[in-house]
């Protein structure tokens, strides 16, 4: 009971809970009041994260309508209080900034369509780093670093709000911020944060950073994965040729798991709008791998299989193809048990 309330209140529920529960008919004005007032900060950034969610799935589906895309002004509203009230917390100003992402959007839809929520996401991202540039650029330039590099947990969150503040303004057109970070960067995780925004664009920069960076981390396995990685995810038109150019490269070996999954994993898993593009040319290059490993190394390509067996989520003609290339993966003379299994169980 409440009494001498002169409105109704907003409850926050679910505070200082663990355990995963998913809440269902919060409104959205609930939501994105207690994403800017809540003072348990798990309710705070989940409110604004399913906020965003329908936000960006209502535009999805006026995407498919072929409707012009549109702007919900309480996302840059968000943004902008997210940014005032960084000061004490960036590394949580840095999680609550970030778009829900486009594989949390596919399990939201009954059927995914990759394409629709990359073009819904990078058009959010691009409007929000334009109607917020200023907020995001200042923010920016505030947390540059000033002194010898630290692990603490404060640093690490100002790099991690930093890095989110040059996403929004590299959507937004500002290319050029990202190259300056890259050729200025003093530790692995600005350098990394801003190829892989690099890595999205065209012209010269991308290619000189891209060429930079192998030249000096090439004698270094684990940051040369990232460096495969980071090409494998870039949602660039030319994917799926690039991944194979890639394949051919010098540095990749298909019997380093690592190395395997670096550049056949993240390009399945974590470039869905390319991997998943209606020429079906994205399963084929995996159905290929998949092949081409499973002698080597059979553990790594049923597990490489994976993407593949979620033709179910994807629309009939995606569905379609997946499946073929299931069969083909199947059809190949003495696979493997295990890759056997999961390619079997996957088309039933």
């Amino acid at each position: 009971m409440f009494e001498d309330v002169p409105a109704p209140p907003v409850p926050s529920l679910l505070r200082g809970f663990s355990a995963p529960v998913r809440l269902r008919g919060v409104s959205r004005d609930r939501l994105r009041f207690l994403s800017v007032h809540d003072t348990d900060p798990f309710v705070r950034w989940e409110s604004g994260l399913q906020y965003a969610a329908s936000v960006m799935l209502e535009m999805v589906a006026a995407q498919q309508r072929g409707d012009a895309p549109g702007f919900d002004d309480a996302l840059a509203e968000a943004v902008a209080n997210t940014l005032a009230a960084a000061g004490p917390d960036p590394a949580f100003a840095a999680e609550a900034l970030s778009l829900p992402g486009e594989s949390f959007l596919a399990d939201q839809m009954e059927i995914a369509d990759p394409v629709a929520i990359h073009a819904v996401r990078q058009h959010l991202r691009a409007e929000i780093g334009r109607r917020c540039g200023p907020a995001l650029r200042a923010t920016y330039d505030a947390l540059a670093e000033s002194g010898p590099y630290r692990i603490d947990g404060t640093a690490i969150g100002r790099r991690a709000l930093r890095n989110t503040c040059l996403a929004y303004l590299v959507a937004a057109g500002e290319a050029s911020l990202a190259k300056a970070q890259f050729d200025a960067a003093t530790n692995m995780t600005d350098s990394l944060a801003a190829l892989s925004l690099l890595a999205d664009t065209d012209g010269p920069s991308r290619d000189q950073a891209l060429a930079a960076f192998h030249a000096r981390w090439r004698g270094d396995d684990l940051v040369l994965d990232k460096w495969f990685s980071i090409q494998a995810m870039a949602a660039r038109p030319d994917a799926v040729a690039a991944v194979r150019a890639l394949y051919l490269h010098p540095d990749f070996d298909l019997k380093n798991p690592n190395r395997a999954r670096s550049l056949i994993g993240a390009f399945a898993s974590g470039n869905p709008s390319q991997s998943h593009d209606l020429s079906g040319e994205g399963y084929r290059f995996l159905a290929d791998a998949v092949v081409a490993l499973d002698p080597i190394n059979g553990s790594i390509a049923a597990r490489l299989v994976g993407p593949l067996g979620q033709w179910r989520r994807q629309s009939a003609a995606r569905g379609t193809l997946m499946r073929q290339e299931l069969q083909r993966v199947l059809d190949t003379p003495n696979l493997s048990k295990g890759t056997f299994e999961k390619a079997s169980k996957a088309l039933l």
